[in-house]
């Protein structure tokens, strides 16, 4: 009996899973974002405004994994002062999991992480898996959206951010 659980819960979850990495609609090129304002993950108020040139955004592990390492040796003001912020998308963590495991451990960082816990602010961003979202902006218009695949690509990205 509790194999055939099990067995019924692992198809369920092979057929689910890829519905929540979807890709979801497209921002282009063009379009505007309006200015926000969320928490960090030590429960900051951080904003997106005019000044941001790059949005690195991510909704998977691998995604998470690249800016830890692009950016965990740098200082805490790195990002801001290329004018660039990263933001995650956490509303697909099972909130036990967000508050016990990944936000104590995103404290460690010394980066500020822009936390979406419902999605609402995210839900319009492309994604795909294992790559960061590279949303390049001009006062808030888009200008280009790319993904980065290595820590190398981000650390170019927000360079050439810095230099606009």
């Amino acid at each position: 009996m509790n194999q055939r659980l099990i067995f019924a819960v692992t198809i369920l979850l092979q057929l689910l899973l890829p519905l929540a990495f979807a890709e979801k609609p497209a921002l282009d090129p063009g379009d505007e974002l309006a200015a926000f304002a969320i928490n960090d993950q030590h429960g900051k108020p951080v904003e997106l405004d005019e000044d941001v040139r790059l949005l690195m955004f991510s909704r998977d592990m691998g995604a998470n994994k690249l800016v830890k390492k692009a950016f965990l040796e740098r200082p805490g003001d790195y990002l801001p002062q290329h004018h660039a912020v990263y933001m995650i998308d956490v509303s697909g963590m099972p909130t036990f999991v967000t508050k016990t495991f990944a936000i104590p451990k995103m404290k460690k960082y010394p980066y500020r992480i822009f936390l979406d816990r419902d999605a609402s602010l995210t839900a319009g961003l492309p994604s795909r898996k294992k790559r960061v979202t590279l949303v390049r902006l001009d006062r808030l218009k888009v200008t280009g959206i790319d993904f980065a695949d290595t820590a190398d690509e981000l650390t170019r990205a927000v360079e050439a951010a810095a230099a606009q």
